[in-house]
């Protein structure tokens, strides 16, 4: 299942180095351009993952997985033939769609692959797998296109979301033994998917505030305040969220309490306000260390809140529901925080991110709290 997701993600990944090019130099697009083709996924795939969510019970996640993969690779071909801005536009909201099916049907899936002692680290494990494939490649489709064309990019791009397939269909349907499955599909209360994702989603929707932040400002901040190499932090960001992820496997800590949340939202907190207030490189790489130990967790620990209030069978639309609110607090957060650097500077948009994840701690300990008492 870790392959399948890869190779899909593989389409995005090694195109994001030829997207902006092919808009500008081969379509004459404009700047603007190029930010609505690298974005427009992002709102297919959100509004896809609670539509497919739905559908798992109905049809199960296999199918929705083949199906957003063959999606997402027909898409990343159109790129190709694509003879303007407003085609190349339209192929990347449809690989959201599809891409947005594999998000939703590929979490849950991972989900009961596991015993239920280990779901939240299975959880995070989509997001994990994400971020190891943008790391490597972005940087190979940015090779492949010196040495070759962009076109060679593309056709690769397409290509392995399809070869996904042939994995796909060695995953089995399950491990847990058998009084797991019976106990889990027990367990929970009658809540509505929805109702049971938006306490979490909203604590979520603003922690992703300091991934926007990190990914996006950190690195042209430190550089105006003349600390250089500022893309470090990025790196000890995301090393650390992978580093704590896979280890997660074997790690006996549990964040669902309120006090757990507490500790990780806080982690978080304190890491955005040290990159806001650094003059030296190291304290803002501690910085992003301690956001990504804090994000590491905060996805996993709330998902879990959030299938526990469910029952089995709202378990994917509530999961998938669920995830959306993540990719709505990046690109809100990145819309805001740019707003506020651009009209109040760097280290008011730090603050601000501070405050919008310290919000977040209490919407958690709120949900945390409600699912106690329930």
């Amino acid at each position: 299942m870790i392959s399948t997701v890869g190779l899909v993600y593989l389409a995005v990944a090694l195109t994001i180095p030829t997207l902006p090019i092919q808009v500008t130099s081969q379509l004459h697009g404009s700047t603007s351009d190029v930010g609505w083709v690298m974005g427009s996924y992002a709102i297919t795939a959100v509004l896809a993952r609670p539509v497919f969510g739905a559908l798992l019970i109905r049809i199960g996640a296999r199918p929705i997985v083949a199906g957003g993969a063959l999606v997402v690779a027909l898409a990343t071909l159109g790129y190709l033939a694509a003879p303007n801005v407003a085609i190349l536009i339209t192929c990347r909201l449809i690989l959201g769609i599809g891409l947005g099916g594999v998000l939703a049907a590929a979490t849950i899936w991972m989900v009961s692959l596991v015993p239920p002692s280990k779901q939240g680290w299975a959880l995070g494990l989509v997001g994990t797998v994400n971020y190891l494939v943008l790391a490597v490649g972005a940087p190979i489709g940015e090779a492949m296109a010196e040495a070759t064309r962009p076109t060679v990019v593309g056709l690769a791009a397409g290509i392995f979301p399809l070869l996904s397939l042939l994995l796909l269909f060695t995953v089995p349907d399950h491990r847990q033994p058998q009084e797991d499955r019976t106990e889990e599909h027990r367990s929970g209360p009658r809540t509505s998917a929805t109702r049971a994702a938006v306490l979490p989603g909203v604590s979520l929707t603003m922690a992703a505030f300091g991934y926007a932040a990190v990914i996006s400002f950190s690195a042209v901040a430190l550089a105006h305040h003349g600390v250089a190499d500022g893309a470090l932090v990025v790196t000890a960001y995301a090393a650390t969220m992978v580093v704590i992820r896979v280890a997660g496997a074997r790690s006996p800590w549990n964040f669902t309490s309120p006090q757990g949340l507490i500790a990780i939202f806080l982690a978080e907190a304190v890491g955005i306000f040290l990159i806001g207030t650094s003059d030296s490189l190291l304290s803002a790489v501690v910085g992003g260390v301690l956001v990504g130990a804090g994000m590491s967790q905060v996805y996993p620990a709330l998902g879990l809140l959030v299938m526990r209030s469910v029952d089995a069978q709202r378990k994917g639309q509530a999961v998938a529901t669920y995830g959306a609110f993540m990719n709505i607090g990046i690109s809100v957060g990145n819309f805001a925080l740019g707003y506020v650097a651009n009209t109040a500077g760097y280290s008011a948009m730090f603050v601000t991110a501070t405050a919008t994840i310290l919000c977040g701690l209490v919407v958690a300990v709120l949900a945390a709290t409600r699912r106690e008492e329930g």
